[in-house]
């Protein structure tokens, strides 16, 4: 089913022609009836002479009250521009049009009304005007009726375009993600909660669980209404009623958008391309403040212009929107931007999770553009460029594509090298990937890490890998995947938990030398009781311990190797056959103090030679 939106100046028959052609007053409010022009949205419908079902939203015409249009008019597919045959074109009619082209509403018919007021030849006049002013618009090639709403005449006609220019229209977006920007939010007795909105990119079902952003509320679908009649799905392209459960209609606001959990993440921030319509009163200046209305949400929005100082009216270029609050919208959206009095312009979403650019960054703009105009290839590369190393089901959330599409091209380009899959295993949506210009940053990032850390340390076996790994921010999985690859390529060598650079060996002067033979012989003679550990050289201690000279079985508490082979022996021995020991026996059995015997059983658990039982420990492998 297909939405048709009216658009117009105010008094020139929006809502009469509506009801003339669907029976329906769209105009809801007693204030509206009473002052006789539409302030908020109205909805009707109709059945064109082909058969088909449309739904019509009717927009307010009036200057004061454009961000109420813009709530509605975000979600059509086909506008209804409506010219007062007796007037002609006035400035609503422009900024109107101006808002249709912004949104890139390519379909569209143009209704003049009033037609049964007025000479031919002024109606000849009228229509030619309206015909230069759609020219340089998506709506040129609209068709224009002349109609009364009064009369009747060429309602019949108007139905007919209608239904031949939604012959035109391709088929209704469906991604199996359905988002319902709301527009309406009331409740009806015994029923509760009810919003309504244009509910794009996927079906809706009742009992369905829902959530609602900016918030998290999330809430159970008990009805779908469209057209006044009652529905079990209502699918993408349909005005659409929701009857919720579980929310508050006090906790619900126009502007935000009701969709299936895990997926659409509010924004701060957005890439956008942006132009600035050729008659808007003066040029956009850099870090400008205006009103961002997209979908059927309207908040505040700092412009950064990625290209210049200025954009001059009927200009383009990228800018980053900074919003004042977090706002729901998708990569590919349409939106406007206002001042407190003119609609100055708008564009396409390109981005909703952009990093902070450098302006005039060719880098930047070149990948901005991929994303917009690029192949679904180049487009999915460049959303992985942004994010990587990315989970695959991060990725399928954040490219916004079809999860069958980014399959199909992420087994290409896995294929062709083009991108990467850190984790060892099957692919799953927590595999990580990178570009393989990703993974060489990432290679080049790890070896910059190890240089700087053997620099510091010169006598370690290199980076402990849990520090490398943290540094890197990898999940385990797609880091001991990372390691591997770049251990097979000979980039790095793995050195008991460390990982060092392969042309790099360590070797002790002969200062460090006599140290370490000097070090080793005291821990020897210690015995069970060492010389504590902060009275030693960190780097000397790590490198004998890297040799297996010497265990350190907590911070400060160094042991000979031999001697620590010696205790777990003894303890060994004493649980052999099932027995336990304490703490203060295992203190006994090995002539040590209570300190240094709490270190080594907590060591011999970790080491999983022991295990905990209450307050005694038994051999692992007996329990």
């Amino acid at each position: 089913m297909y939405v048709i939106g009216t658009a117009g100046h105010v008094d020139h028959g929006k809502s009469s022609l509506v009801t003339a052609l669907t029976g329906i007053d769209p105009d809801r409010l007693a204030e509206e009836k009473a002052r006789g022009l539409t302030i908020e949205l109205g909805f009707a419908w109709l059945t064109l002479p082909s058969g088909r079902e449309v739904s019509i939203v009717d927009v307010p015409g009036h200057e004061r009250f454009i961000k109420n249009m813009l709530a509605g008019v975000g979600g059509i597919d086909l506008a209804l521009f409506v010219v007062a045959a007796d007037e002609g074109v006035m400035p609503q009619s422009r900024e109107h049009l101006a808002i249709l082209d912004l949104l890139q509403v390519r379909h569209g018919v143009v209704a003049l009304t009033k037609s049964d007021l007025v000479e031919e030849d002024w109606i000849d006049l009228v229509e030619a005007d309206v015909r230069e002013l759609l020219a340089p618009t998506s709506l040129a090639q609209a068709p224009i009726v002349r109609c009364s709403s009064v009369s009747g005449g060429g309602l019949d006609a108007l139905r007919g375009a209608l239904d031949g220019t939604l012959d035109a229209l391709p088929a209704i977006r469906d991604v199996g993600r359905p988002r319902l920007p709301i527009d309406r939010i009331f409740t009806i007795s015994g029923f509760g909660t009810v919003v309504t909105g244009t509910l794009i990119d996927g079906a809706l079902e009742v009992g369905q669980r829902v959530v609602i952003e900016p918030g998290g509320q999330t809430a159970r679908i008990r009805g779908l209404q469209s057209h006044k009649k009652q529905v079990e799905q209502a699918d993408p392209g349909t005005r659409t009623a929701v009857n919720l459960s579980g929310v508050s209609p006090d906790d619900l606001q126009r502007g935000q958008v009701l969709t299936m959990p895990g997926w659409l993440q509010p924004t701060r921030s957005m890439d956008v391309r942006l132009r600035v319509i050729s008659e808007a009163p003066r040029a956009l200046k850099h870090n400008t403040t205006l009103t961002l209305h997209t979908g059927a949400a309207e908040v505040t929005a700092r412009v950064r212009l990625l290209e210049g100082d200025e954009l001059p009216p009927g200009g383009e270029q990228w800018a980053q929107l900074r919003l004042e609050k977090a706002t729901p919208a998708a990569r590919g959206d349409f939106f406007v931007l206002r001042s407190s009095e003119d609609t100055l312009g708008g564009g396409r979403i390109v981005d909703t999770r952009p990093r902070r650019h450098r302006r005039n960054e060719s880098e930047t703009l070149q990948a901005l553009e991929r994303l917009l105009e690029g192949s679904p290839d180049d487009a999915l590369l460049t959303v992985l460029q942004r994010l990587e190393p990315v989970s695959l089901g991060d990725l399928r959330t954040r490219s916004e594509m079809e999860a069958s599409a980014v399959d199909a091209i992420l087994e290409h380009q896995i294929a062709e090298g083009g991108v990467v899959v850190l984790d060892e295993g099957e692919l799953s949506d927590q595999a990580h990937l990178a570009t393989a210009a990703g993974f060489e940053a990432l290679a080049s990032q790890t070896r910059s890490l190890i240089e700087d850390f053997v620099s510091e340390h010169p006598l370690r076996p290199g980076i402990p890998k849990e520090e490398l790994r943290s540094r890197l921010g990898l999940p385990n999985r797609a880091f001991t995947g990372f390691e591997r690859k770049l251990a097979e390529s000979g980039q790095i060598v793995s050195r008991e938990r460390a990982l060092d650079l392969p042309e790099r060996s360590v070797a002790l002067t002969d200062e460090q030398e006599r140290a370490a033979v000097d070090l080793v012989a005291r821990l020897k003679a210690a015995g069970a009781r060492p010389e504590g550990g902060d009275k030693i050289d960190a780097e000397l201690a790590a490198y004998l311990e890297a040799q297996g000279e010497i265990v350190r079985i907590a911070d400060g508490i160094l042991l000979a190797a031999s001697i620590h082979a010696e205790m777990v022996r003894a303890v060994s021995d004493a649980l052999a056959g099932g027995g336990e020991i304490t703490l203060a026996e295992a203190r006994d059995l090995l002539g040590t103090s209570r300190k240094i015997a709490q270190a080594f059983l907590e060591d011999l658990d970790q080491r999983q030679v022991t295990r905990r039982v209450g307050d005694a420990r038994v051999l692992r492998r007996a329990g």
